[in-house]
């Protein structure tokens, strides 16, 4: 099992996120809470999954054998060739984690996301993150999605368009490479 997936993080998770995504997954899960047979079983891989993750050189480890472990990741190629897409686009760059980033084109701003699998809650957990315009970039998007939250979709393997209106044209063309026709 994939301790980031067990604790329904991205690997590029901070020690807070990691902390607080244990702390959700322990209240939901633990035996004293939850009295279902699997809930100790599930319990006792959420802490080894939290044990490795929250200690840096457990993690690095973990992170180092995961790599050469993992089988050839077609969404990372995708998702990167979206992320190169944009650099190209002339908006510039004011913030960048891989994961996120914040592009500026005069006063316009808007924050992209670059999610391999994206569900409700990751998507309510993006829409709280910035207050501005921002969008979703996914390789695969666990249906139905909720899309009253303010954050636009774009489905990367379908190049289909969800969600709120672009702002205007300079949105639009920003992300035209990603949607069909």
């Amino acid at each position: 099992m994939d301790y980031y997936e067990l604790l329904r993080i991205d690997a590029t998770a901070t020690f807070d996120e990691i902390h607080k995504a244990y702390r959700s997954l322990a209240l939901q899960y633990h035996p004293d809470r939850n009295s279902t047979p699997e809930a100790a079983s599930i319990m006792s891989s959420i802490n080894q999954a939290y044990s490795v993750l929250s200690e840096p050189s457990r993690r690095q480890l973990y992170d180092q054998q995961r790599r050469t472990t993992q089988p050839f990741d077609i969404a990372g190629s995708i998702l990167r060739a979206a992320y190169d897409t944009l650099l190209k686009q002339g908006w510039i760059v004011t913030e960048n984690d891989e994961a996120h980033m914040i592009l500026e084109h005069g006063i316009k701003a808007v924050r992209v996301s670059f999610v391999k699998h994206l569900d409700n809650a990751l998507l309510k957990k993006i829409g709280k993150q910035f207050a501005g315009f921002s969008v979703v970039l996914a390789v695969e998007i666990e249906l139905p999605v909720n899309f009253s939250f303010n954050v636009a979709i774009i489905d990367l393997v379908r190049s289909r368009y969800h969600g709120p209106p672009f702002p205007d044209e300079t949105y639009r063309a920003l992300f035209a490479p990603f949607i069909g026709p």
